[in-house]
């Protein structure tokens, strides 16, 4: 005979039950939560993790980062130790690292694999002492850098060319970056200035300025980046061609003032930020020294041109007028300002008042129809003669005119020159004319004195323009470029020695055998050049391939202008050809290694997407396995209400039939109260709103009238997780913040 449980009994039951049902649902909740935090941190690092046993290096757990990484299954990859992939340490050197973890705790360093392949990778690895279950464990965080330390050398190889070719530059040349630190220092502003690079680089407060002025104060170079106080009233002149800027102005170099032109610009990174500044300089004293004496040339030739008693004026070749002196104005009443830089014939305005030729147009052309319109007109060598009736200023009157053509140093015509006489009064006074005669002496005279002024101040110019042509000389045999002079047919007239270097040839002579078409690989390059420089006048950095003695070829950037004789016709070519094949092997180098990073980019970019996308299948699944747990645990508490039913509920209306005192009777009524609640249609009506067992647990208490505060002193959890529950109790019953939540909760039970 079965003994019924007593009272008591059943109570203990019940409370057993509560609680096996509480924590069963804490420690289900809490396990799905580590499992999933350790799924997403160990398993789908984008780093590799492993365990190593500190004793032996070998790996007692990792990741299938780790494992891809080195290209090694999981299988081949639990087999191995750290010794079996270190390349950068012997065990020794990796067992005094896993010590150094122990003593220490942590460590960043890194090292170099070797994979399956055979391949070395740079790793990146961060190093970490700890205890799992009881059990020390070196715990690693690997990171491969290989790409990073490729792009770090083929940073600092890019930087060391630009270096070489700054230093190389024939011009003086520095650089700053944005704190005006120098950062750049070539030898040919060693050679100007005595300073050497190795006392200036990276030193700022316009240290380079010392250097040129004897004085910190800002250059053309703090200009161009727009740094405060420069000054361009210290410059003869400052222009701007884009982001570039040009100057010349007066420096002291080496203790001697000289000319200096200056010429500056900009900075960039990859991706247009301005990261800093370069100037190049250059000494134009010999230039500056030959323009004043020019000037001074100019303006003396101008008072001479003043000076002389006929009226004489002069025009250049698209027929402007540029002199015009005082006998002119006398004669026409014109004055020079008025008619200085005019064209289109309005110096014939003064003679004729109309525009038309003159003597003067037919030093560029000689034609009948002009020449009727003369007297007489006569031609001696380049000069012409010739006698007109002009009404100048409004009276008829017969003039003399002589006209020639101005020349240039090389002889090109340049403009025209012509005097005119005013004869009307020669034939009436005899005496007058001796008068005028003597007069005339003495101003050739004084115009001869003049002369011999001028001829001396030529010859002092042509000492200047001889010293000029001796340092062109010099340029011309230590260049480094292949400079030439050539005939039209090709025939080396003149060469410097780089020839012999370019073109591997022992003597000069033994290159001048060699026509210049010959050393073109492609007769249509040499072609094209001479057709450009026919077309153009000259020819800036034309490409093309060269054929050394040995038959290698060179590729060469060719700048040359064209040399004519006194007909403008084409005599030849004569110009620079400069070797870029070292540049071209840089710059195809440079390319392939950019093609290698993209393909390697693009192979990483499609590892990463197969990474996703098998993430995203490991999603479904786990997605499809919290759905099965959800149901279950439905199924679970459906059973749990059904067995309160069936296994308690009928031994409680048993006890209820006895006799019972007062506290038995409270007792009773206190379990039925609280079977009834957990069975109550407040359970079957909410469960389908999906919330978890706390949430039902608050949503109990909520509906009696509990605090937050009393609802956590209960449960024995903080403040702030109960109005967390609450939220989502709103969340999931779709109530705004305005609703009372009680008022529904109740509702739901009835």
């Amino acid at each position: 005979m079965t003994v019924k449980p007593t009272y008591e009994e059943l109570e203990q039951k019940v409370k057993v039950l509560e609680e096996l049902s509480t924590k069963s649902k804490q420690v289900e909740e809490s396990l799905h939560d580590t499992a999933k935090l350790y799924h997403l941190l160990f398993d789908h690092a984008p780093d590799g993790v492993v365990i190593v046993d500190p004793a032996t290096a070998r790996f007692l757990d990792f990741n299938e980062t780790a494992c891809l990484l080195l290209g090694y299954s999981r299988e081949e990859f639990s087999q191995l130790s750290i010794f079996d992939l270190e390349v950068a340490e012997t065990p020794e050197e990796t067992r005094s690292r896993i010590e150094y973890v122990i003593r220490h705790g942590i460590s960043d360093f890194e090292t170099r694999q070797r994979t399956k392949q055979g391949k070395i990778i740079n790793l990146h690895i961060t190093a970490q002492y700890t205890e799992i279950l009881g059990k020390p464990v070196y715990h690693c965080i690997w990171r491969d850098i290989t790409d990073h330390k490729l792009m770090e050398s083929a940073l600092k190889e890019s930087g060391k060319r630009l270096a070489d070719i700054i230093d190389f530059l024939p011009d003086a040349t520095f650089a700053i970056d944005l704190s005006g630190k120098v950062i750049a220092w070539n030898r040919a502003i060693e050679e100007m200035t005595g300073v050497k690079a190795k006392d200036i680089l990276g030193k700022g407060n316009h240290e380079y300025a010392m250097a040129f002025y004897g004085m910190r104060r800002p250059m053309l170079i703090d200009k161009v980046v727009g740094a405060a106080g420069t000054d361009d009233r210290k410059y003869d002149f400052v222009k701007r061609k884009g982001n570039v800027l040009l100057a010349e102005g007066d420096a002291i170099l080496k203790g001697v003032t000289h000319f200096i032109g200056g010429k500056a610009g900009l900075l960039y990174d990859s991706h247009d930020n301005i990261v800093g500044a370069i100037e190049s300089v250059r000494d134009i004293t010999d230039r500056k020294l030959m323009e004043l004496a020019l000037k001074e040339s100019e303006r003396r030739l101008a008072d001479i041109i003043d000076f002389l008693p006929d009226a004489t004026f002069v025009i250049d070749l698209s027929g402007k007028v540029i002199a015009w002196n005082q006998a002119i104005e006398e004669m026409t009443g014109v004055k020079a300002e008025d008619i200085l830089g005019k064209g289109n014939y309005e110096y014939t305005m003064a003679f004729y008042g109309m525009r038309r030729p003159m003597l003067i147009d037919m030093v560029f052309g000689f034609t009948e129809e002009i020449g009727n319109k003369y007297n007489f007109i006569k031609k001696e060598g380049n000069v012409l003669l010739a006698q007109a009736e002009v009404p100048a200023k409004g009276v008829h009157c017969t003039l003399w005119g002589k006209a020639r053509p101005l020349h240039d140093s090389n002889g090109n015509i340049v403009g025209a020159i012509e005097s005119v006489r005013d004869v009307t009064e020669l034939k009436k006074a005899h005496d007058e004319l001796e008068m005028r005669v003597r007069e005339r002496t003495a101003e050739m005279e004084r115009v001869n004195k003049a002369l011999q002024k001028e001829i001396s101040e030529r010859k002092r110019t042509e000492a200047v323009l001889k010293e000029s042509e001796e340092k062109y000389r010099q340029f011309f045999r230590t260049s480094r470029d292949f400079i030439f002079v050539t005939s039209k047919e090709g025939k080396i007239i003149d060469m410097n020695e780089a020839a012999l270097e370019l073109f591997g040839f022992v003597s000069n002579e033994e290159l001048r055998q060699v026509k210049v078409p010959d050393l073109y690989v492609k007769p249509e390059e040499r072609e094209g050049l001479y057709n450009t420089v026919l077309e153009c006048g000259y020819a800036s950095e034309f490409p093309a391939d060269l054929r050394r003695k040995d038959g290698s070829i060179r590729h060469t950037l060719v700048t040359a202008v064209g040399c004519y004789d006194a007909n403008d016709s084409l005599t030849g070519l004569q110009g620079t050809i400069r070797d870029v094949t070292e540049q071209r092997r840089n710059e195809e180098e440079l390319r392939k290694y950019r093609e290698k990073l993209e393909s390697m980019v693009a192979e990483r970019t499609r590892e990463l997407e197969d990474k996703t996308k098998n993430l995203e299948e490991v999603n479904v699944t786990l997605n499809v396995l919290l759905q099965k747990r959800e149901e279950d645990k439905n199924v679970m508490e459906e059973r749990f209400v059904a067995n309160i039913g069936s296994l308690v509920l009928p031994y409680v209306e048993k006890i209820k039939k006895n006799n019972l005192d007062v506290q038995q009777q409270f007792c009773l009524d206190t379990i039925e109260k609280n079977l009834d609640e957990i069975t109550s249609p407040l359970l079957k009506n909410i469960r389908q709103f999906n919330l978890t067992p706390r949430e039902i647990q608050i949503a109990y208490l909520i509906k009696d009238g509990k605090t937050t505060k009393e609802i956590a002193e209960a449960l024995g959890i903080v403040e702030g997780s109960i109005a967390t529950h609450r939220k989502n109790i709103r969340k999931k019953l779709a109530l705004d913040r305005t609703s009372n939540l009680q008022s529904h909760l109740r509702f739901f039970e009835k």
